[in-house]
């Protein structure tokens, strides 16, 4: 095998990794889409999951959309039931969006559907194969932390 540096093989593994993950993102989208959930639609259930309710600005600015496009999508989601809104007690201008029962169950829903496909794909490969990919993506995690400790003290 031909001897390459680190630089060189962080670019091959980029290259096989990038088309992968376009396939798997375009699947994931269609397979979303025939339930009737936009991929903007999935990322908002999941950090409404994550973080818990948040104010309607909060939520604009993590999807990088303007207020009004944000409340565009969660009225789309509230004819769906799987969010609601309410107005803060404190200041009732603010308007604060929370996951409702049947959005935390098709949350729950969406990740073990994912959860299966994957854990199918990867119980595909031989063993060996298994350990080695769990091996390096523990190291690649070990690294982001690394350089995000990096960031933090500089």
């Amino acid at each position: 095998m031909m001897s390459v540096n680190n630089e060189t093989i962080a670019d091959i593994v980029f290259d096989e990794l990038a088309p992968l993950l376009s396939r798997a993102k375009s699947a994931w989208a269609a397979h979303c889409q025939e339930r009737g959930v936009s991929m903007i639609h999935v990322q908002v259930l999941a950090h409404l999951d994550r973080t818990g309710p948040v104010s309607m600005g909060s939520l604009a600015d993590h999807l990088g959309v303007s207020l009004p496009n944000a409340s565009g999508i969660v009225s789309r989601m509230e004819e769906r039931g799987v969010v609601e809104r309410e107005h803060d007690d404190d200041d009732r201008r603010r308007v604060i969006v929370r996951l409702t029962d049947s959005g935390r169950e098709f949350t729950r829903e969406l990740g073990d559907l994912r959860r299966a496909h994957v854990t199918a794909l990867i119980g595909s490969l031989p063993a060996e194969s298994q350990q080695n990919l769990l091996r390096a993506i523990r190291d690649v995690r070990a690294a982001l932390a690394h350089r995000s400790e990096e960031r933090t003290t500089a």
